[in-house]
């Protein structure tokens, strides 16, 4: 590689680079990937109500033109000690690997200067050593993996191995209706089109923790546009009623990774352990029937990680770690949140290949 190609500029994303960044995610990523999908990029930056613009995103282009690393944001509302602002989950930082030579580095420190506060998900070490240079302050959070078909994934890896092979790819369908599920624990519903009401009730649940910790701020419209817009990945909502409102709540994704159709818990909130143990096997039993092998699940809320401790579940060793950025004088005492703060669940967006 001579000189002239080494030559690279970190530039604020614009549409005049949609096309050379498509070609980019599409060797780097995948073809098949949320990232490389025409659909994510007018999802997150053109229909986002808060604010979400390209110029959020950072992208490392030659001289000639040719897009060679980009990082995402998705900008989501929060509450952070009783004060409404916008922050962005930074995500996608991907860089060719004959331009990697500082260039990351560099595109790091640029996103993080740009916001004053903002969400860094799934950093694996070097990089997490990176973030806590810059003064990334850690949060807690934990990952958790269920095998819902063991028979089968053993199958799938079989295959994989074999034969290359990997399984059709499986979603949630669009616009089913509320429709009734089976439950000891009352009324249980579940749809991928919720009403108004429902939306507005969800979001009610939802912030249930927003009174003592900071986090995603819900409304039926961060919720509409989140999980059940057009052009986002597809979601379905489950839940639990009680005295004929919504008590518990989860948003579950569904899509291909990595040869599995994966589902997860993007959004979760319960009253009590027993409660969101029901709404949980109502969760599996979805997943399953509409293809899902493996259950993931990413949760930063510390009263949530008990909850799921209660019930059984271990969360992995050694996960990605999550950090948090900020140019305020002092980090907020306690935040809370699940994967509707991050890019959790994109692989539940159709593929465009």
């Amino acid at each position: 590689m001579d000189q002239d190609q080494k030559k690279v500029e970190c530039q604020e994303g614009s549409t005049s680079h949609a096309a050379a960044y498509l070609q980019f995610a599409s060797r780097q990523f995948g073809a098949a990937t949320s990232a490389a999908n025409e659909r994510y990029l007018r999802w997150i930056y053109e229909q986002n109500p808060f604010g979400g613009r390209w110029a959020d995103s950072l992208m490392v282009v030659t001289s000639e033109g040719e897009v060679v690393g980009c990082v995402h944001a998705m900008r989501v509302p929060w509450r952070i000690d009783d004060e409404s602002v916008v922050v962005p989950a930074n995500h996608n930082l991907m860089v060719a690997p004959e331009y990697r030579q500082g260039v990351g580095t560099r595109m790091v420190m640029q996103a993080l200067q740009r916001h004053h506060i903002s969400i860094i998900p799934s950093a694996v070490e070097p990089l997490g050593m990176l973030y806590r240079r810059l003064g990334c302050a850690r949060v807690e959070s934990r990952w958790y993996r269920r095998v819902l078909r063991p028979l089968k994934v053993g199958w799938q890896l079989g295959a994989q191995k074999l034969w290359g092979q990997n399984s059709s790819a499986c979603y949630f369908p669009v616009e089913v209706s509320p429709t009734r599920l089976p439950s000891a624990h009352g009324a249980a519903w579940w749809t991928t089109a919720p009403t108004d009401p429902q939306l507005e009730q969800l979001a009610e649940v939802f912030n249930a923790d927003r009174t003592t910790t900071s986090g995603p701020e819900f409304s039926p419209e961060f919720l509409r546009w989140r999980f059940f817009h057009e052009l986002s990945p597809r979601h379905a909502a489950v839940w639990l009623e009680e005295n004929g409102r919504i008590s518990e709540a989860v948003v579950l994704s569904l899509g291909p990774r990595h040869g599995f159709n994966v589902g997860r818990i993007v959004a979760a909130q319960a009253s009590d352990a027993d409660r969101f143990a029901a709404l949980v096997k109502l969760a599996e039993h979805l997943i399953r029937r509409h293809g899902g092998t493996l259950l993931f699940t990413f949760c930063a809320c510390p009263r949530l990680n008990q909850i799921y401790s209660t019930i059984g579940w271990r969360p992995q060793a050694n996960g990605p770690q999550t950090y948090l950025s900020t140019h305020r004088k002092s980090l907020p005492l306690a935040v809370s949140f699940n994967g509707e703060a991050i890019d959790i669940g994109f692989e539940a967006l159709p593929s465009a290949a």
